[in-house]
């Protein structure tokens, strides 16, 4: 067993609707709270410069590609019962030799505050390196041929017409007692499970060559849920807890928290605990010079603590912490790699 403690140099970083960090006010220095964990027999990277071969350009390349839709805007519908609509894009990477007569696993990543669906992809210089790490874990045979997803979690929550008040939303948050969803861009993470599974899923699953057949019929889903993964940094883990997690398990069994969790532990215990369907596998990343790791390994202490029942620590659970990794694209990338070890195994 693996006890570790850390202790992160403080550095001004806001984020609306991070928790606040605890600091100690003689050394300013951010405290990290004591964890555990195994020795994996997983080679997880620890450090960010240790994926560095794989970020040059590969000879088989995937390609990234864009699918429009059109989906209703659940929050504002859900707070003041409308019925509006948007049109919103979510961007595919197919493997190399992407073939139909075959089938692929299929990963939905998500993006965290202020992104949206061209992230991971589309920015200009990572989305080449995701693209190339992709590309190379997949020819050096550290995955299998994975197709992946990035939507945009964001969902109008206003329109020319509406205008969803502080006030209605804090409404909504007391009568949910869920005292995330007082901070507004937080019910973007609850709605969204709504638009994964209602819009996006369907869309893809029918477009392209997965396990579901494309037959996106709920039965299908559920019985191809082995081979479907759901993961996404900051906010974009919250809405994987949220909306995946809580929200989709019986279709998505695979699931990464790159940088946080933010959501009610008892909440998140009570639906896994009493779920039919089981995690395959949790995979959580942080860094020691991560804003969210204080959040992110007090989750994790719970978690070992109270739900060995559902979670086993190297089995189908890991707490990947990485040094000198902070709240950035250098330190998803590398977890984003880690994920891809365990996912669909």
């Amino acid at each position: 067993m693996k006890k570790r403690f850390l202790v992160l140099m403080l550095s001004i970083v806001a984020v609306v609707g991070a928790p606040a960090m605890t600091v100690n006010a003689e050394t300013e220095e951010v405290v990290i709270p004591e964890y555990t964990t195994v020795d994996y027999d997983v080679d997880f990277q620890y450090e960010l410069n240790g994926i560095d071969a794989l970020k040059e350009t590969c000879d088989q390349q995937g390609t990234v590609e864009s699918l429009t839709y059109e989906a209703p805007a659940y929050a504002t519908n859900e707070l003041l019962g409308t019925d509006s609509t948007i049109e919103k894009t979510v961007q595919v990477y197919l493997p190399y030799g992407y073939d139909e007569s075959k089938q692929y696993n299929v990963l939905y990543l998500l993006h965290g505050t202020g992104g949206n669906d061209e992230y991971w992809f589309k920015r200009e210089g990572d989305g080449v390196v995701t693209c190339n790490v992709l590309d190379n874990m997949i020819k050096d045979g550290l995955c299998d041929p994975v197709i992946v997803v990035t939507p945009n979690f964001y969902s109008e929550i206003r329109d020319k017409d509406h205008k969803i008040s502080d006030e209605k939303v804090a409404e909504y948050a007391k009568e949910n007692e869920d005292e995330y969803l007082q901070v507004r861009n937080d019910l973007w993470t609850q709605f969204f499970q709504y638009e994964l599974r209602n819009d996006i899923m369907p869309l893809v699953e029918s477009t392209y060559s997965t396990y579901a057949n494309k037959d996106t019929s709920e039965e299908s889903m559920i019985a191809s849920r082995d081979h479907r993964a759901m993961a996404g940094l900051s906010r974009g883990a919250m809405a994987t807890t949220r909306s995946g997690m809580l929200g989709n398990l019986d279709e998505i069994s695979y699931f990464g928290n790159y940088s946080g969790v933010w959501t009610m532990f008892d909440k998140f215990k009570d639906a896994l605990t009493n779920s039919e369907y089981k995690v395959n596998y949790w995979y959580n990343g942080t860094g020691t010079a991560d804003f969210a790791a204080e959040n992110h390994l007090e989750f994790h202490n719970q978690v070992m603590s109270e739900m060995t029942d559902v979670f086993q620590d190297g089995v189908n659970y890991a707490m990947v912490v990485k040094n000198g990794g902070a709240h950035e694209y250098a330190n998803w990338i590398v977890d984003l790699y880690n994920s891809l070890l365990v996912f669909f195994k």
